[in-house]
């Protein structure tokens, strides 16, 4: 169409059955113990808060490099090793523990006497941000904050005075051993109506403290000066130092909860964590939840047929949400040289990858196990396994992991704690939670739409479109689409009295794959077209 004068054009399009679906790849959510990490406050105290992860860079600059203290940085390593996409990490921390404050930093208003400006606050609790000077026996560590002069009119000033607008100011972190700052904020204000207001700024952006406003006589436009100088976090007059506490059940509840704060499919792995209490917790939620998997670590002190299958048949919830991998890997520890560069490691992180790698490439239809898929890294196990013991770990849906002469480790089951029906498969329990997912997401779009024939076609296109790509692309089994899946959206499951309650009921049905677990090869032995012998393998 052209447009040859001046007014209103109006034109009208057909009705879209375009509708969101979730991510190309389950993200994993990781909740585990780590020196420093991002919180939330909560009643009573804090707890962790779940953070988008993309990359092992990202997670190094917002918790830390590796430490044996932690498997959660492990974890989260050999995830992106294994092929993972996207991580949601949560810090599990004590309720009671404490954030790191550094001294007052001081100065004046107008001119009057000397009073207390501002304080710098660690981003996270725990003992992480408290600095201890290096001594004989300890490194440095914790947090000190530099303050020195900014600039005004693009010339420096010193601190100890001024008038007209009130100065600017920079101030560096130093963490730990560094010499250099690892974070600088130049040319700062106090004044809450400048837009250079340090707390807004580096409250919103640093990785390592807060700046809390506690200068109540300091408005805009008002002269202040600011002493210049190192300030240590959780020492000298005035400050607070940072504490741990003590790591509870509810703690990990508490971590577990806030994965309700990640919309979607959700992977989940409580890194290193095999108490039934804990995992437990985990496997209600994500039936609860409705959409999440829990990949649960092997517990590192049994090793034995009989303690495995034990823990896993008398404690754990025969849940089709959750999954057991069994034992710890050797995997390389990149914080380490020489001797010491293998690492005992639990393999939910790379396990997790390894999910995300098959999803990528196959579907959530496609087993995470087999021969083409080897778990990256992973250089032997720490437990090895006769047949029989694996056939009698696996009859407990117990899914072990084998090592292949010059294949490296793969991971040899695919069941869920769940031994009745279909989704003791975990292809087909992630399946249902791929599709119910998304399933949702596009019925979303459909709220307050007229509930009439015409909506109801709507859905059915919609739905239909992506059922009918998750077929083509082998998530559900069938010949054609009509033996794939089938969608009711109509007056049959829409009666009158239902539409006028505002109600739209959809009715889906799909044909899951599952999984060839037990390949039986029948050998036959013959002479002169007469068969002689029989063999099964």
């Amino acid at each position: 169409m052209t447009y040859s004068r001046p007014g209103v054009y109006i034109t009208e399009g057909p009705f879209s059955t375009n509708a969101p679906v979730g991510p190309a790849v389950t993200p994993t959510a990781f909740l585990g113990t780590v020196p420093r990490g991002p919180v939330r406050a909560i009643s009573g105290g804090f707890a962790g808060a779940p953070t988008r992860i993309d990359s092992w860079t990202q997670y190094k600059a917002v918790y830390g490099d590796l430490t044996n203290t932690s498997d959660l940085g492990y974890a989260v390593y050999h995830f992106f090793a294994n092929g993972g996409r996207t991580a949601y990490v949560t810090r599990v921390v004590a309720l009671a523990a404490v954030k790191a404050k550094s001294e007052n930093i001081l100065g004046t208003i107008a001119g009057g006497s000397s009073t207390t400006l501002f304080k710098v606050q660690a981003k996270s609790t725990g003992t992480w941000a408290n600095y201890v000077a290096a001594t004989a026996t300890e490194v440095k560590k914790g947090i000190q904050v530099v303050v020195t002069a900014g600039q005004r009119n693009g010339i420096s000033e010193t601190l100890s005075g001024g008038t007209g607008t009130p100065l600017t100011f920079n101030l560096a972190v130093y963490f730990g051993n560094s010499a250099s700052p690892i974070e600088t904020w130049a040319e700062v204000s106090m004044d809450p109506d400048s837009p250079q207001y340090a707390p807004t700024i580096i409250n919103a952006y640093s990785n390592y403290i807060d700046v809390t406003d506690v200068a109540a006589g300091l408005t805009a436009g008002v002269v202040y000066t600011i002493t210049a100088g190192t300030y240590s976090m959780g020492t000298g007059t005035g400050s607070t130092a940072g504490t741990e506490g003590t790591i509870a059940d509810s703690d990990w509840g508490n971590a577990v909860d806030s994965l309700d704060l990640v919309s979607g499919a959700l992977l989940v792995n409580l890194v290193g964590q095999t108490s039934a209490t804990r995992v437990n917790d985990a496997l209600t939620y994500a039936e609860t939840r409705g959409n999440a998997f829990v990949i649960i670590d092997p517990a590192a002190d049994q090793t034995t047929v009989a303690g495995i299958t034990g823990l896993v048949g008398t404690t754990y919830n025969k849940s089709s949400y959750g999954a057991v991998f069994y034992p710890l890997v050797k995997m390389p520890d990149p914080s380490r040289s020489g001797t010491a560069t293998l690492r005992d490691t639990y393999p939910g992180g790379a396990i997790a990858g390894l999910f995300s790698r098959v999803e990528q490439e196959r579907t959530v239809a496609k087993a995470p196990a087999g021969y083409a898929y080897d778990v990256r890294n992973a250089l032997g196990l720490t437990t090895s396994f006769t047949d029989s013991q694996v056939g009698s770990l696996y009859d407990a849906h117990v899914n072990t992991l084998k090592v292949i002469p010059g294949g490296g480790v793969i991971v040899n089951g695919a069941r869920t704690l769940k031994k009745t029906d279909i989704t003791k498969y975990v292809p087909v329990r992630r399946a249902l939670n791929y599709v119910k997912t998304n399933l949702e997401a596009i019925a979303q779009t459909f709220l307050f739409e007229p509930n009439g024939e015409r909506t109801w076609t709507s859905v059915n296109a919609a739905l239909s479109n992506f059922l009918s790509d998750f077929w083509s692309a082998g998530g559900l089994k069938g010949r054609n689409v009509t033996e794939a899946f089938y969608i009711i959206c109509d007056s049959s499951n829409n009666p009158s009295y239902s539409v006028n309650n505002g109600e739209l009921n959809i009715e889906v049905g799909v044909a899951l794959q599952t999984p060839a677990e037990f390949i039986i090869i029948n050998i036959s032995q013959f002479a002169g077209g007469t068969t002689t012998t029989t063999e099964s393998l």
